[in-house]
């Protein structure tokens, strides 16, 4: 009890507390992805955490840890003195990001094929493994932090720090275009069998054939967000292309 006569939350309560708050806040992150993804929430966009409070029925703990998570993915940042605002990247700028990082694989490739050990590449199966059977199962909400952390385990496994510097800094200004590129139609499952591509080539040994694999995984990405892009925007990428050819 403490000296006010009260009873002082236990460790059980606390833990608790924090618990429930992380669930809170991933309902509220999911809400917020659909707001953006379906266009509820637009780039440079204000996002109202009291209103969104008020609209979700949870304190502003919750929310504000929601737009930590988000901040931390590079879909919104945070203005000091202003507020929080959904991030601002153009399509053209994902489509070249898509091909600057289809590079940095491509240079990924040839490195891991000189340093992975067969502990990593049993450890790159289990993951591969993990990601079949969400893809099945069409949980993207597991499938894609699994998705991110291959990916990190990857350029890890580079022994590069600088190389996988940029390659989650890429990640992090592609999160909403690639999480919208997984959810429409084969697009788990077609990741995930690239991803087992990339494990193959780099058990083989082969430089040139991991190389290329991991190049084209990330083309293959960037042609899955062509595809559930509005027709739209396809007509404006196409019209620029013209132009500048």
């Amino acid at each position: 009890m403490g000296t006010d006569g009260t009873y002082e939350k236990s460790e059980a309560a606390r833990r608790l507390n924090i618990l429930r708050t992380q669930s809170l806040a991933t309902l509220v992150l999911q809400e917020l992805e659909r707001m953006i993804l379906e266009g509820e929430l637009k780039a440079g966009e204000r996002v109202n955490e009291k209103a969104l409070a008020e609209k979700q029925n949870v304190s502003r703990g919750p929310v504000r840890e929601a737009v930590r998570r988000l901040e931390e993915a590079g879909l919104v940042e945070v203005v000091v003195n202003r507020g929080v605002f959904v991030r601002k990247l153009e399509l053209e700028e994902a489509l070249n990001l898509y091909d600057i990082r289809a590079a940095l694989l491509g240079l990924a490739g040839q490195l891991l094929v000189e340093r992975l050990s067969p502990e990593n590449i049993r450890h790159l199966y289990d993951m591969v493994n993990r990601m079949d059977t969400l893809a099945e199962a069409r949980d993207l909400e597991s499938y894609y932090p699994l998705n991110l952390e291959f990916h990190a385990t990857l350029m890890e496994f580079t022994g590069n720090k600088r190389l996988a510097d940029l390659d989650a800094a890429m990640a992090k200004e592609l999160y909403l275009f690639r999480r919208r590129s997984l959810v429409t139609g084969s697009g788990l499952s077609a990741s995930s069998g690239e991803h087992r591509q990339i494990v193959d080539a780099l058990a083989n040994g082969d430089v040139e054939w991991a190389a290329a694999v991991m190049r084209n995984h990330a083309l293959a990405g960037k042609q899955r967000l062509f595809k559930v892009l509005p027709e739209s925007d396809k007509k404006n990428q196409d019209h620029k292309r013209r132009n500048a050819s």
